[in-house]
C-alpha cells in the first residue's frame, strides 16, 4: 500500500524515467496497479508467437522488477508479502503503429496493432475505416492508390497508407507506446 499523500501526489507519473513503470494507480483495499508500457534497455521484450503457450501469471522477476522500480521512487511504498497481478498480451505490429486496412479477403477490413494505446484516437480511426469501407466497397483500389482522407475537424489528411497491412517497417518507429 501506498500513504494517502503520494497516492494524490499524480505527477509522480511524469516524473519517472523510462525503466520505472509507467501507469500506476491506486486500487481498492490499498493495492496498487503498476502497469509497465517502458523496459528498460537490458530487458529483452517477450513476445509470443501463435505457436507458444503463454501463461497469465506473471514470474517471479517480472513482479520484482516492476515492484521493486515502484518502491525505489516512492520510498512510502511497502513491498507485499503476497504476490499478486494478471499478466495478459496486447497486440502489436512489428513497427508498433497501427493497420488500419482491408484485409486480402474482400470484404473484411481491420483496425489492429494498436497495443491498447489509442483508445483516444477512436473516433478518427472511425472515420478512417469508414471512409476506407466505403471507397474500398465502391471499387477503390486501395492497395495501389492508398485511400487520403480529410479529417472531419481539423482539415488535415489522413495517408491511409501509412497504415496499410502492405506498408515496409517504419525505420524511424518509436517502437513503444511513448512516440
Amino acid at each position: 500500500p501506498i500513504n494517502a499523500k503520494v497516492a494524490e501526489n499524480n505527477h509522480l507519473n511524469r516524473l519517472q524515467p523510462q525503466s520505472l513503470p509507467r501507469h500506476r494507480r491506486p486500487e481498492l483495499q490499498r493495492h496498487n496497479s503498476i502497469n509497465p508500457t517502458a523496459k528498460p534497455q537490458q530487458q529483452p521484450q517477450n513476445q509470443a508467437t501463435p505457436q507458444q503457450s503463454r501463461s497469465a501469471r506473471f514470474t517471479e522477476a517480472q513482479w520484482e522488477a516492476q515492484v521493486y522500480r515502484l518502491a525505489r521512487r516512492i520510498p512510502t511504498l511497502r513491498i507485499p508479502h503476497e504476490r499478486k497481478g494478471i499478466v495478459d498480451l496486447y497486440d502489436v505490429s512489428d513497427d508498433w503503429i497501427p493497420i488500419y486496412d482491408r484485409s486480402d479477403l474482400d470484404g473484411f477490413y481491420m483496425a489492429i496493432g494498436t497495443s491498447g494505446n489509442q483508445f483516444k484516437n477512436a473516433p478518427v480511426v472511425g472515420h478512417l475505416m469508414a471512409e476506407l469501407i466505403d471507397r474500398v466497397e465502391a471499387g477503390h483500389d486501395h492497395d495501389s492508390d492508398p485511400l487520403k482522407v480529410k479529417c472531419r475537424y481539423t482539415g488535415l489528411e489522413l495517408d491511409a497508407g501509412f497504415y496499410s497491412r502492405n506498408r515496409e517497417i517504419n525505420p524511424n518507429s518509436s517502437f513503444s507506446v511513448n512516440g
